[in-house]
């Protein structure tokens, strides 16, 4: 069993919407910043600086967040890098080796669209990123690690058939082998920070519980694709969630709007929209 982080704060510095009274913007993308132990990381950058005005608006000085982790190689978890090196200077950029493939969505009489990072690591070198690319969980700080590829074993969560990567000048089903999230073990259970769940957030947290050795889930927080998720999907997912006794079920992002509302209604209190400016604490 891994240690324990003494401390836990996660500040969203960008998402889908804002939260009330705090002046922030929102986009298309997630940020998040994790704070343990005195000590600062960000989880993905969003799609764009957005993240740098709002961190300045909530008081948050991002020099201190001298590690990034990428959740996944699509542009709206990915895009402000460039935007960040050139703010702070050189960063640890921890992600999977397959970050860098060329992403796509498909769309039936359209050209693929190109939603992949948009910078090679050559290019994010020469601006300062320190790239370190692993296939397998890496330790981040006491009690927060990455899970690496997240296997896939529920028979309820599908992986949208229009995300693609390109291959040999073709392009194939993206099965988001480069996808990971962040897991912080804690005195109340385990915290998981998810970037898009694309291989499914029950898959997620199961894979967490089996990496760690502990069965205790206290929150999930991030993007839980359910957007494009049927009523089914939808369904056994809250039911795991009410299994698993999650105390804290933040899910923005691509949530959309027909799963939130229907977490909220059947989860009651143990749910949270998320949004800019939203700060959990343990």
């Amino acid at each position: 069993m891994p240690e324990r982080a003494r401390d836990l704060t996660v500040t969203m510095l960008a998402d889908n919407s804002v939260g009330p009274g705090e002046g922030v913007l929102a986009e298309h993308g997630l940020c998040m910043l994790v704070e343990s132990d005195n000590r600062h990381l960000l989880f993905d950058v969003g799609q764009s600086g957005i993240f740098l005005g709002n961190a300045a608006r909530l008081g948050i000085d991002l020099a201190l967040a001298r590690k990034v982790v990428l959740s996944h190689g699509h542009y709206d978890h990915t895009g402000g890098l460039p935007l960040l090196l050139a703010a702070f200077g050189p960063r640890e950029i921890v992600a999977h080796p397959d970050v860098f493939t060329p992403k796509y969505a498909r769309r039936r009489g359209r050209k693929p669209r190109e939603i992949g990072l948009g910078h090679g690591p050559h290019d994010l070198m020469r601006r300062g990123a320190v790239l370190s690319l692993e296939s397998g969980s890496q330790e981040l700080l006491r009690g927060v690690f990455t899970t690496g590829p997240i296997a896939r074993n529920t028979d309820f969560e599908a992986i949208p058939s229009y995300f693609a990567v390109g291959v040999n000048g073709r392009t194939r089903r993206d099965q988001f082998d480069d996808e990971q999230a962040v897991v912080v073990n804690t005195r109340r259970g385990l915290v998981v920070l998810v970037g898009c769940s694309h291989r499914g957030v029950v898959n997620t947290l199961r894979h967490a519980m089996q990496l760690t050795g502990v069965e205790r889930i206290h929150a999930v927080i991030g993007g839980t694709h359910l957007g494009p998720a049927d009523e089914h999907q939808i369904g056994r997912t809250i039911e795991e969630f009410r299994r698993l006794d999650i105390a804290r079920v933040v899910a923005c992002h691509c949530t959309g709007f027909r799963a939130s509302a229907r977490l909220a209604a059947e989860l009651g209190d143990v749910f949270d929209p998320g949004g800019v400016g939203y700060r959990f604490d343990l």
